[in-house]
Parts: C-alpha cells; sequence; structure tokens
C-alpha cells in the first residue's frame, strides 16, 4: 500500500484492534474520533440531505450476504424498464448498483456468464451505475451469486417504495459484494476447492490482499476498488455522497470448526483482521462511515465433536464478543443488526424462527437466514437514516488522491 494509505490504516486500526481486545477501550474510542474529525462536522443528524447529495449503501459478506433463496416476485425491481401487467415487481428509477463488467465471471456463478476476467483488479479504472435490476434468480451481486433475496435487494425495493410513497428521499447506489465461504483469515477452511465458490482455496475477505490480484481471488481490494470508483463517478456528476454505512454479514469463516489453523486460531486472530479491514475501507474512501454488523446467532459452530485442533467449543460467543469489541470502542461508528430484536425470533434453536420458517420461507434450519429475516436485514440498513433518528451517514465531499491498493 502507499505510505499514506498505511498511515490512515494504522491511524484508524490500531486503536479498534485495542479496543476488540479489551485494552484500553476508551483511549481507543478517543482516537477514532479524533481521527475522523472532517467526517465528524459533515455528519450531522437532524436534517436527512441537503439538495446536491444521494445515498450510497455498502452490503457485502459471505453466503448471508449473498443470500441462499430466491427473491419472492413481489420485491423484483425491474431496473428503468416498467415492469410486466400483474407480475407485482416495480421498476427502479431511483436505485442504482454498479453494472458488472464480468468480474466475478467462473465457473458456476449465475451472475457471471461470460469469460472469466483475468486482469488484476488495479486494471480497472472506472465503473458504471445503472438502474437496479434483479429478478427470482439473479440480481446486482458483484461477488459470486448465492440467492437474490438478500438485504441488498430488499433494502433496494425499501428505499424505492419509501420514495413512492412520497418519502423526500434522494437516489440510492448500493454496491453489494457477497461470497459464500469466504473469511478475513489467512487459514482457510479445510474443504477450500471442494466447490466452485471456492476454487482458489483462499479466504477472499483477507485484507491484505492488494491489487494485483483479480477480483474473484481477493474480494477485499476489490471492495475497496468498488467502493473508491463508485463514489468517484457519483462525484464526477456534481453530487455528493452520503454514505448510509456497511452491512457486514460474515463470520462463519472464522468460527467453522474445520478450518485449517483451528478455529480457536482464526477467532483468536479475528479482532486484528477485521480491524485492518474496516479501517482500510475508511481509508478508501477518506472517511468512517457506519458499520453494522449483523450480529452472530447460529450455534452450528459449537461443541461439534469433530473440530479440527485447536477448536473453541463456543465460537458463538466468542464472535460476538469480537464484534462486541468494535461495538464497545465507538458505538457512533458500529452497530449490531440483531435478529434476536426482530419479529420472527422465537429463541428456539436451532431455527430460532429466523434460519427456517416464516411468511415468505426459506433458510436452511441453523446457518442461513430465511427471507423474512433478510427482509429485517435490508430494512435494517436503511433504518437510521429514514427513521427518527435521520442519521444518514457522512458527506463525502472529495476523495483521497490515489486509488486504492
Amino acid at each position: 500500500m502507499e505510505t499514506g494509505m498505511k498511515n490512515l490504516l494504522m491511524r484508524i486500526a490500531l486503536p479498534l484492534v485495542l479496543a476488540a481486545t479489551s485494552i484500553q477501550v476508551s483511549v481507543a474510542a478517543d482516537t477514532i474520533a479524533q481521527s475522523d474529525t472532517a467526517a465528524t462536522t459533515a455528519w450531522q443528524k437532524g436534517a436527512r440531505f441537503r439538495h446536491d447529495e444521494v445515498a450510497v449503501l455498502f452490503v457485502m459478506g459471505q453466503s448471508n450476504s449473498a443470500g441462499l433463496n430466491g427473491l419472492p416476485a413481489s420485491f423484483v425491481l425491474t431496473g428503468a424498464s416498467a415492469p410486466g401487467a400483474g407480475s407485482g415487481a416495480m421498476s427502479a428509477p431511483n436505485v442504482w448498483g454498479i453494472r458488472n463488467d464480468g468480474w466475478g465471471n467462473i465457473t458456476g456463478n449465475a451472475d457471471g456468464s461470460g469469460p472469466a476476467f483475468t486482469q488484476p483488479i488495479s486494471s480497472i479504472d472506472h465503473v458504471s451505475w445503472v438502474n437496479w435490476t434483479d429478478s427470482t434468480s439473479s440480481d446486482m451481486n458483484l461477488g459470486y451469486y448465492g440467492g437474490s433475496g438478500n438485504a441488498a435487494n430488499f433494502a433496494a425495493y425499501a428505499w424505492q417504495s419509501a420514495i413512492n410513497a412520497g418519502e423526500p428521499l434522494p437516489d440510492l447506489y448500493i454496491i453489494h459484494i457477497g461470497w459464500g465461504s469466504q473469511g478475513v483469515d489467512v487459514a482457510d477452511d479445510a474443504f477450500s476447492g471442494c466447490c466452485d465458490w471456492t476454487v482458489h482455496g483462499v479466504n477472499l475477505w483477507q485484507p491484505m490482499l492488494d491489487a494485483t490480484k483479480t477480483p474473484t481471488y481477493a474480494l477485499a481490494p476489490f471492495a475497496r476498488r468498488m467502493m473508491y470508483l463508485g463514489l468517484k463517478q457519483i462525484l464526477a456528476t456534481g453530487k455528493k455522497p452520503r454514505v448510509l454505512g456497511l452491512e457486514w454479514n460474515q463470520w462463519e469463516a472464522e468460527a467453522a470448526p474445520l478450518n485449517s489453523a483451528g478455529n480457536a486460531t482464526t477467532i483468536g486472530r479475528a479482532p486484528q483482521n477485521y480491524a485492518h479491514l474496516f479501517s482500510s475501507f475508511f481509508a478508501s474512501v477518506g472517511s468512517a462511515f457506519p458499520v453494522m454488523i449483523v450480529k452472530p446467532l447460529s450455534t452450528a459452530y459449537d461443541n461439534v465433536s469433530s473440530g479440527v485442533a485447536p477448536y473453541n467449543p463456543a465460537a458463538l460467543a466468542s464472535m460476538q464478543n469480537v464484534f462486541g469489541g468494535f461495538v464497545d470502542a465507538d458505538a457512533r461508528l458500529f452497530s449490531f443488526v440483531d435478529a434476536s430484536k426482530s419479529p420472527d425470533w422465537n429463541g428456539q434453536g436451532p431455527g430460532f424462527g429466523i434460519f427456517q420458517g416464516g411468511s415468505l420461507g426459506g433458510g436452511d434450519g441453523s446457518v442461513h437466514y430465511n427471507l423474512d429475516t433478510q427482509k429485517w436485514f435490508g430494512e435494517q440498513a436503511i433504518a437510521a437514516c429514514l427513521g427518527n433518528t435521520r442519521s444518514c451517514g457522512p458527506r463525502i465531499a472529495s476523495l483521497p488522491r490515489r486509488l486504492p491498493n
């Protein structure tokens, strides 16, 4: 990374590492606040948007971010085109996503038809925003398609619905990157290479991977580049982005009992890995912004008899503590999206009312969320802005001079 990028990354990352490991929490929070003076002055609650502003949302993670089930037809958005009569879908003149120029094209990827993109991430120097389009079997995920019934598509639908209902909102721009089985540690799951989406045998969200790799090999630098170029394109139109935040839905790869290094190792390294990842995102756009962490709730990785040593049988509580360290360090930046507070939560494991059932169906019973919960996640991603707090994130007036690595 460039020296300036390293300095900014470490200025934010170091306090978060300390906070996430329960060391000097109050000092860490103060340091973060001091390092983000410009964003703080622009990040005012009260008024939602100025006339020259638009909203931006990032939705990222592994399979629960990509989704498991298809989007119900009544929530489909048809881009700039009018929907078919009686379809229940609606057009999306006010919601935008980045056109996929083949970056995720590998075998098995439903959103990756065409030849594989073989150039390094560093060769991507522009993006194009297009009206949000999804279906019951495809969407605008720039990662590996799982199922279109995910938070990004539900958030897009909710925002367009609010505008259609007369809410005075600007256009919303969404960057969605979800990819199954991918974590943040250098040690990967023992089953890497078993499936199309684990073909490279590395955790694609490793924060220290760089832009010399292809997008299908390194999601972290790909995400940094999409953030930067996406905002750059918006700024070129004369508009100023307001970053509603990042909804991060990923933790399972760190807790998986068959991690090649043992999940006790990957969980132990998780605070530093996430600190580097989140702070590199902040550095990419030159500002901190809200990070909404979907709270771990699955018990599928606890007390597994076949866990690779060193095995931590309390994986769920441990990963909750990892992310809780970030929330404790600075609740202004970090928060939980906690499905135990959703309408469908019933407290009865292993499904808990969120991993199966619901009025929309879906889920797998223990790890992957049902469609009702995905819809709730999408609504929570924009709730701080649309709700009474009217907190719509920092205004980005300019970007760092150099593209992120």
